[in-house]
């Protein structure tokens, strides 16, 4: 038996921690030679069914100080064979490697060098920094390329203590190894997409519901610009509402926002446990962030016959939405008014015109069936832990 482990911040919660779930549901399910284990700061068991949670064991280790040292003793005490790496690279994780002698792997389920946009932030976060950004800092930074600069180092960092390393799409491995300077060919990235599940039964006869599903944050997701583009279009679209389904720390600074604008029709429902109920009635998704690698939230649109419309940020939309027009809508990052005129071009499409975008959607997701993106990830622990 071979035992391999995933580590997480709070767990079962976003869209990384579902592809875990959907990894070791797979592997226990097949009944494969794996154990898997989670090791994560935060558990929320009750995001687990009884069944879910005969996949795979729970290990809680601190979020910041001492937690590579807690994923070590992990390690050694539980035979791990294999630990991935999800979203945030461990510290001294290569250190762990030798002297353990487990096989390690990192899963990037975000753009690469997605890090640029957390050290502009934190070069503008302080008072001071704030009164110099404008004075040459910014400049050094966004427009030379700095920020950008340091993520590749740190990406290039974790690469190397690595035995393999993840992404989303076949551009994001180009444009890793274009970085690298390495040779597509001869780098140990793999591209693996996330999966998304079959909807049974797909409800083709929306309502007039716009809807955002996630979380409410404000540095990637980018909400104020969803805010504004309704803004622009509620008052064309009579009898159309605007639903906003999910929870996080940016949900006061929106409520602010929806008063002082005068918004009409926005509903904030919070949290939910069953949001397949609002996929069945969404006509369209709406996502209007800065920065994604490969959002679930329109797969899970497509999953179910809604219309995504996204701003072409990243390969990883790109790749889910394209052809643009047929299975959803890519606009010019980050146009406002584009994005409003796409969502008033969708609402007058005929039923048929919407019909047909929503059919080829459903089918669209079928390249990423759980089948088939599992078998991938398992392929990939063979090989990783058939290296010498």
């Amino acid at each position: 038996m071979k035992k391999i482990a995933f580590i997480h911040e709070k767990f079962p919660v976003g869209g990384a921690e579902r592809v875990t779930l959907d990894i070791v549901k797979y592997l226990h399910k097949n009944k494969t030679d794996y154990r898997c284990f989670v090791f994560a700061t935060k558990f929320v068991e009750n995001l687990c069914t009884p069944e879910v949670k005969e996949a795979f064991e729970v290990r809680i280790i601190p979020q910041r100080e001492g937690r590579t040292e807690a994923v070590e003793k992990l390690i050694v005490e539980e035979g791990i064979d294999l630990v991935i790496q999800v979203v945030q690279p461990l510290t001294g994780i290569e250190g762990v490697a030798e002297r353990t002698g487990c096989k390690v792997m990192f899963a990037n389920h975000g753009e690469p060098f997605w890090q640029r946009y957390s050290i502009i932030r934190k070069r503008r976060r302080r008072l001071l920094n704030r009164l110099f950004w404008h004075f040459g800092v910014k400049r050094k930074y966004v427009k030379n390329g700095r920020a950008r600069e340091i993520a590749v180092e740190r990406t290039l960092q974790h690469y190397n203590g690595c035995d393999a390393y993840t992404v989303l799409c076949e551009g994001y491995k180009q444009t890793t190894c274009q970085a690298f300077g390495i040779k597509p060919e001869e780098s140990k990235i793999h591209v693996i997409e996330n999966s998304e599940r079959i909807v049974e039964n797909v409800t083709y006869d929306k309502e007039k519901i716009i809807m955002y599903c996630g979380r409410l944050e404000n540095v990637s997701k980018r909400l104020d610009r969803l805010l504004r583009i309704w803004g622009k279009v509620q008052d064309c679209l009579p009898d159309y509402k605007l639903l906003i389904v999910g929870d996080g720390d940016y949900r006061g600074a929106m409520e602010k926002q929806i008063a002082k604008e005068r918004l009409q029709r926005v509903e904030m429902l919070g949290w939910q446990s069953d949001v397949e109920q609002f996929f069945r009635k969404a006509s369209i998704v709406c996502l209007t962030s800065q920065t994604e690698g490969w959002p679930l939230c329109l797969t899970e649109a497509q999953a179910h016959g809604c219309i995504p419309v996204a701003f072409g940020c990243s390969d990883g939309i790109k790749d889910v939405l394209s052809p643009s027009g047929v299975n959803g809508f890519v606009v010019t990052p980050f146009d406002e008014d584009e994005y409003a005129e796409t969502l008033l071009k969708i609402a007058g499409l005929s039923e048929e015109e919407r019909l047909a975008i929503r059919k080829s959607a459903v089918l669209k997701r079928a390249e990423y069936a759980p089948e088939i993106i599992m078998k991938k990830w398992k392929n990939l622990f063979d090989l990783v832990l058939s290296q010498k």
